[in-house]
């Protein structure tokens, strides 16, 4: 039995997929290893941050009054707060006429509210000659003023980036609960193929490059299993899928999606779950298909590596960003100016890879499509600078659009 019969929309498709989605679990980790990861919950402070109004600048904890009137020419004069213990200023209290040598960070002085930097200053035997003044709160960071007590911070479904660790870090959140790595089944299929990393190139084989690409594609949100390469043979396809579903909450199998005769992976998930479609109107990737086999996603992707590519971040993307909670955007965009209309056909969603220049008098970003555009050439994605996507409905987009454009 042969699919692929009609191809139908991307939205579809995409709405197909997005009903079949199981969130993961929920684990707790170490905030220093949370980094890539997905928020689980929403991040409460439990305290202020800084925890204390703390110096901003090197210099001299000051009443700032005490500094009205200063200038270089008619510096004012203060005398250094005694006993000065040079450690630990908040255990001083400051009274008119006093400072404090302070470093940045550290704690403000009792009755101190500015700091003097270190350049508007001159101290000599525990005086200090003032040639500017500065107003309340001049340098000084205040309690709670970066974050407050009961404050939401990070929000669940966020991907946690280095300033969010050191977030944590600054409240004294040890531990955050992120969402598990859903385990990921990768297969390749072809008779033609051999693993670059394990045997060395021999006559008319071909790399598998595919498996690699999408253990790479989805390694920052989920937990990838390079599961092999299966043979263009429909027993040891069924074997293969039968053993990955076993240990993966889904697969995506490369290759054999197609309606040649030795392309059976369609055949084989209908026959081992159900095939709820196979083939999309998107180009590339239009042999792209997806079923359930024991209630588990497998996606039946091209053998193409662009084709590949283009329907993983058409459909796959999409369906582990809602698998782990993901509530933004993964990859990077960015807007420019399309230098070159881009064609399309009404009736598919095209997939294309663009270039990117940026033109230092007016500031704007401008994008044009590459020329070399084959579903087989690879380099045509490693020398793009990302993709745009245009919907079905459209005939093109017009050399002047403003458009978004995904960075790889």
């Amino acid at each position: 039995m042969k699919l692929f019969r009609t191809l139908i929309p991307l939205r579809e498709a995409r709405s197909i997929v997005l009903r079949h989605v199981r969130r993961v679990g929920v684990e707790e980790v170490s905030f220093d290893l949370a980094a890539g990861r997905i928020l689980a919950e929403d991040i409460v402070a439990e305290m202020d941050s800084p925890p204390f109004n703390r110096a901003a600048m090197d210099g001299y904890a000051v009443k700032a009054e005490d500094t009205l009137g200063a200038a270089p020419d008619k510096p004012l004069v203060l005398h250094r707060h005694e006993p000065y213990s040079g450690s630990e200023p908040e255990s001083e209290e400051l009274s008119e006429g006093e400072y404090i040598p302070i470093q940045t960070g550290m704690p403000m002085p009792r009755g101190s509210n500015a700091v003097l930097m270190l350049e508007y200053g001159k101290e000599r035997d525990s005086k200090l000659e003032v040639f500017k003044p500065v107003t309340p709160g001049k340098n000084v960071a205040f309690k709670g003023e970066d974050v407050r007590r009961g404050d939401i911070v990070l929000n669940e479904g966020r991907l946690l980036r280095a300033a969010d660790i050191g977030l944590l870090a600054s409240i004294g959140r040890r531990y955050v609960k992120v969402r598990k790595k859903g385990a990921i089944g990768i297969l390749s299929t072809g008779d033609e193929l051999y693993d670059p990393k394990v045997d060395g190139s021999s006559g008319g084989a071909i790399a598998d490059v595919n498996s690699y690409i999408l253990a790479a594609l989805m390694s920052t949100i989920a937990k990838p299993s390079r599961m092999g390469i299966v043979s263009d043979n429909y027993d040891a396809l069924k074997a293969a899928i039968v053993s990955c579903i076993a240990n993966c909450d889904a697969i995506l199998v490369s290759g054999g999606s197609s309606v040649g005769k030795r392309d059976f992976i369609g055949d084989v998930v209908a026959d081992l779950g159900e095939m709820l479609f196979h083939g999309v109107a998107i180009r590339p990737g239009e042999p792209t298909g997806f079923g359930i086999i024991d209630e588990k996603p497998i996606f039946c992707l091209p053998g193409y590596p662009v084709s590949m590519i283009a329907a993983f971040e058409m459909l796959v993307r999409p369906f582990l960003e809602a698998m782990h909670g993901l509530k933004e955007a993964m990859m990077r965009q960015v807007f420019a100016v399309v230098a070159k209309k881009i064609p399309s056909a009404v009736g598919r969603t095209d997939f294309v890879r663009v270039r990117l220049s940026h033109d230092e008098h007016d500031g704007e970003y401008y994008v044009e499509p590459i020329r070399v555009s084959g579903s087989g050439i690879l380099s045509s994605v490693t020398s793009s600078d990302g993709f745009v996507i245009i919907e079905e409905n459209r005939e093109g987009i017009e050399e002047g659009e403003r458009i978004v454009v995904n960075l790889w």
